[in-house]
């Protein structure tokens, strides 16, 4: 599995954990719309340059792969020029790409989000890297024999296999930080789903699915615990790689890294089936505790209950809540108390927050929390999941199971 592949399939499972308000409040910050912005255009800018470099590289390698073929054929002194400067021009393109390769690693490792994860300066390592490269570069380009060539190749194929290598361990470093945050926050699910099968009993409702998928969810929490701490006693030996976190030993580096990666790839598995079971204790969570009412049309809604709310349209919406969480569309104008993070695809949540002011056209705004109470004034429409009460104003039409206000 590539780290990337791992990434994505991390990012998913952390999305199930904040279904509902339910397990609102335990999202890690995000980093600062400002900030993510520069960083996401600075990282867009190395990405490009890695993709020029490395269809110049591709050119080159085919240029030099015929003038080979060439001297092959030939074996006159012009296909032996041609082959030296296409050797030359070759290696170089190589030596440029790997330098751009470095460069987009080390955008990410010092992106707001990585930032102080990994425990020492990959920053200074990748910009020794740099720095060998181009010493090696100068030896390109004053070599004239089979043998000078041979050698540059050389060291630059044991210094790509040494970033190769880095650029793995890195990765799977951060990424051994995200599974840990993520099994932390599963406590505070575990503890938050407790406390809601005994508000449902207490309520004289059956509760024995849930605690059944509950158990298993906490069951599967603990497999993925026991895996974690596998990758957990791997990085503590970190064989192959100096504390620094350099390459010591390549064979050894290569044998770590694949143990790593097989360790995380069984974590994550077992963190994927923790995921499905939660979601599926939502679903019946939802139809044992929680109503549903829709509303549509043009005028006013006030609301005041405990759950999910999303309004759609072009409106203005004012609310206060208890323990709330807001995520809005990138379009809306908000005025509010509360903490703000950028999402990764434009949104805009906000926790911690007392009351809020949400407007605009073509919005989307979704609250979730206890006690919330909200008027929303325009056209569109309104789904509101959990348990409360609702009146209109003018001519919203309305349908649902929660109790309508006289």
């Amino acid at each position: 599995m590539k780290t990337k592949n791992k990434f994505s399939i991390l990012s998913s499972l952390i999305a199930v954990m904040f279904i509902l308000s339910l397990f609102s409040g335990i999202a890690a910050a995000q980093t600062p719309k400002e900030q993510y912005e520069k960083a996401t255009e600075k990282y867009q800018k190395t990405k490009e340059k890695y993709e020029d470099t490395r269809q110049k590289f591709e050119n080159a390698k085919q240029d030099f792969e015929k003038a080979s073929r060439q001297f092959r054929n030939r074996k006159d002194n012009n296909s032996k020029e041609e082959l030296i400067n296409k050797t030359r021009d070759y290696l170089e393109k190589a030596i440029d790409h790997t330098v751009s390769q470095l460069n987009v690693l080390k955008s990410r490792v010092n992106n707001s989000e990585n930032k102080g994860i990994l425990p020492f300066d990959a920053s200074k390592n990748i910009d020794a890297h740099i720095a060998q490269l181009e010493q090696l570069r100068t030896k390109v380009q004053e070599a004239n024999t089979t043998q000078e060539f041979k050698e540059s190749y050389q060291e630059l194929k044991e210094l790509y296999s040494n970033v190769r290598l880095e650029t793995r361990y890195y990765y799977e470093i951060v990424l051994d930080n995200r599974i840990d945050n993520f099994i932390t926050k599963s406590d505070n699910v575990s503890a938050r789903i407790d406390a809601e099968i005994q508000k449902l009993k207490s309520q004289g409702k059956d509760t024995t699915k849930l605690e059944d998928m509950a158990a298993s969810f906490n069951n599967l929490m603990k497999d993925a615990k026991d895996s974690q701490q596998k990758t957990s006693d791997l990085f503590a030996s970190h064989n192959g790689f100096s504390s620094d976190g350099m390459v010591t030993d390549n064979k050894t580096a290569e044998d770590f890294v694949r143990q790593v990666d097989n360790s995380q790839k069984e974590t994550i598995k077992k963190l994927k089936a923790a995921s499905k079971q939660l979601t599926d204790f939502v679903k019946d969570w939802r139809k044992l505790s929680a109503g549903k009412v829709v509303v549509r049309g043009t005028g006013t809604l006030v609301a005041n209950g405990s759950g999910r709310a999303v309004i759609e349209g072009n409106v203005t919406v004012t609310l206060s809540g208890i323990n709330g969480t807001l995520k809005v569309s990138s379009n809306a104008e908000v005025t509010t108390d509360g903490t703000k993070e950028i999402l990764g695809n434009g949104d805009v949540k906000y926790t911690n927050f007392t009351s809020a002011t949400i407007k605009g056209e073509n919005i989307r705004v979704e609250i979730s929390g206890n006690d919330i109470s909200l008027t929303a004034t325009g056209t569109g429409s309104a789904v509101m999941s959990g348990k409360g009460t609702y009146r209109t104003e003018k001519d919203f039409s309305a349908s649902g199971e929660w109790k309508k206000e006289d």
